[in-house]
């Protein structure tokens, strides 16, 4: 046997190392089996950050026929099979819900050792791809988020998750989804289908969703879009009908009922879990009237809601020097990871 590690994590300096074979196996000794195999053999590969945290990359957390696999990098704690559950954060990337990937946020320079981080403080921690617009209209993107949410109370046991205490985290776009699959829950318009994709076709027929939870006890929303229907957005706003079209699938002067129907705010009740927003005063992509409202929503509905508003703060936390940047943006990571740390002790 030898070893073999990841290339792009070996430049990093990271652990990330698995076993194989010396001798490949030959044309006479290559295993087959006696029906069509899908399932995925390639080895895990793990990255070890700072604080016990291992980090493995392209878990599959569903699969559709006709899509490509969706998968999730999972920050894990090493000791999780001697300690404690712990409480999992989702974080849900943005990116006008057509480009970004789960592993960057705004101008932070390398956010995946952001989100070990957050696992050091003693939580699990999911970063998710979803379907982009190119790919499917909504409702798939946020039915992605709620089917990595079940998919990972499914497996709570070997994650070390307590699946009592899971969390969402967005930004942008990926603020929207996650702010809707947190107060959407119970709605049957966003249950995710079956994972079908490695099953044989007999299976596949009669196969059902994961039975887990999608609903979340808490949410921190960067940015977020909280009313796709609002139609007094201003030039330039990322919520315009352009917008619509591509994201719901329809034309914008028709599309008013598809809008209301994708706006977190259409949900808010006061069974609404507990969410921190956090928004730049100078934001013009999605403007600070988004957060606003939707604070307000869940004020008038008797749910718990704070809301930051960042002075002179554009999308992104940018600011007009690079200091202001990261100012804006270690203040806003600051707050979320206080309130996650105070959601846990308010649930103990």
């Amino acid at each position: 046997m030898r070893a073999i590690c990841g290339a792009g994590i070996a430049l990093l300096g990271l652990a990330a190392c698995t076993a194989i074979a010396e001798t490949p196996p030959s044309a006479e000794t290559t295993e087959v089996l006696a029906k069509t195999n899908r399932a995925d053999t390639f080895p895990a590969l793990e990255a070890r950050y700072p604080g016990g945290i291992v980090a493995r990359p392209h878990v599959e957390f569903a699969n559709y026929v006709g899509y490509r696999p969706l998968q999730l990098d999972l920050y894990l704690h090493a000791d999780r099979e001697r300690a404690a559950p712990r409480p999992l954060v989702l974080w849900v990337h943005g990116g006008g819900w057509q480009r970004g990937d789960a592993r960057q946020s705004g101008a932070f320079a390398d956010w995946p050792a952001v989100l070990a981080s957050l696992a050091a403080r003693g939580f699990v921690v999911a970063s998710i791809d979803y379907r982009l617009t190119g790919e499917a209209r909504f409702p798939a993107q946020v039915q992605d988020v709620k089917a990595a949410i079940r998919y990972l109370r499914s497996q709570s046991a070997g994650f070390g998750i307590d699946p009592a205490r899971v969390y969402l985290w967005g930004g942008s776009a990926g603020g929207h989804l996650a702010a809707l699959a947190a107060a959407s829950c119970g709605v049957a318009a966003f249950d995710p289908p079956a994972s079908t994709g490695r099953l044989p076709g007999s299976r596949a027929k009669t196969a059902r969703p994961l039975p887990q939870s999608d609903c979340a006890q808490g949410a921190v929303i960067w940015y977020g879009a909280f009313d796709l229907a609002d139609s007094g957005e201003p030039q330039g706003s990322a919520l315009g009908p352009a917008m619509r079209e591509r994201v719901l699938g329809c034309q914008p002067d028709r599309c008013t009922a598809e809008a209301v129907a994708a706006s977190p705010i259409t949900y808010v009740s006061k069974e609404t879990p507990p969410m921190l927003l956090i928004h730049g005063t100078a934001d013009t992509t999605i403007p600070i009237r988004q957060s606003e409202e939707m604070a307000a929503r869940m004020r008038a509905e008797g749910a718990s809601v704070d809301l930051v508003a960042l002075p002179e703060a554009e999308h992104g936390f940018l600011g007009k020097t690079p200091d202001a940047t990261r100012r804006h943006s270690r203040d806003a990571l600051a707050r979320s990871f206080a309130f996650f740390d105070r959601l846990v002790q308010q649930k103990r």
